[in-house]
Order: C-alpha cells, then structure tokens, then sequence
C-alpha cells in the first residue's frame, strides 16, 4: 500500500492543532485523506473496517487510560487502524509497549513526516 493510501482521523478540539496537523500531514503525504474531529465520540461513524481502501491512523492527545476508558484502542483494534499518541501524560516507552506510535507534543510538520516514515516502514514489515 502506498503513503497516500493513509487515512488520518485527527481527534483534537483545538481547530488551530488540528488544522496544522492536517496541513503537516498533507505535505508529508501529498494525496492522503485527513479529517479533523474534535470529540471521540464522532471517531465511530468515520472509522471504517480493515476491509477498508486506505491504512487508517488515528492521531490523539488522549492519555492510555482515556483510550482504554471511551473504548478507542479496542474500536482501533477491531477496525484494523494504528494509533498514535500525541505525548504529554504517558511515557514513550508504555505506548510503544502496546505497538501504538508516539508524536511529539508540540509537534513539527518534521515531525509528522518521521512518523509517516516510520508508519511505512511498519507496513513494509507486516
């Protein structure tokens, strides 16, 4: 699968983040699908299965313990879609621990292309 055959769901309330997220993303990943949702509850309507056209990659501020508690992680899991968490409250190493992708928080559009080289490298291995 190529990079532009990613899907970004973008869950931030802040339209600014968001909105440069998504930019970033479009620059790293010219052709790429991104949508901005500002509550999780909104992620279940634009999560397609696995069977879907495009890698879906959840992007998040959440902490572990918010994504277990609204029932995300297991709604990624049974959707076939990566997630990666912005960093502030959990330690790099417990989100690795659990397979998921971490981003810098505040982020850098540098930084969002490190991560979508490191998404495409995971893919290249599966």
């Amino acid at each position: 699968m190529t990079d532009s055959k990613l899907r970004f769901v973008i869950i931030e309330k802040d339209s600014f983040i968001a909105h440069d997220m998504q930019s970033g993303l479009q620059a790293a990943v010219p052709g790429c699908d991104t949508r901005c949702l500002p509550n999780v509850s909104d992620v279940v309507e634009q999560l397609p299965s696995a069977a879907a056209d495009a890698r879906t990659v959840l992007i998040t501020k959440l902490s572990l313990s918010q994504l277990e508690e609204t029932g995300l992680s297991y709604l990624a899991q049974q959707r076939g879609a990566e997630i990666v968490v912005r960093l502030g409250e959990d330690p790099k190493e417990e989100i690795a621990r659990r397979g998921w992708f971490s981003l810098q928080s505040p982020f850098t559009w540098d930084d969002l292309a490190d991560l979508v080289g490191a998404l495409s490298s995971r893919s290249v291995t599966m």
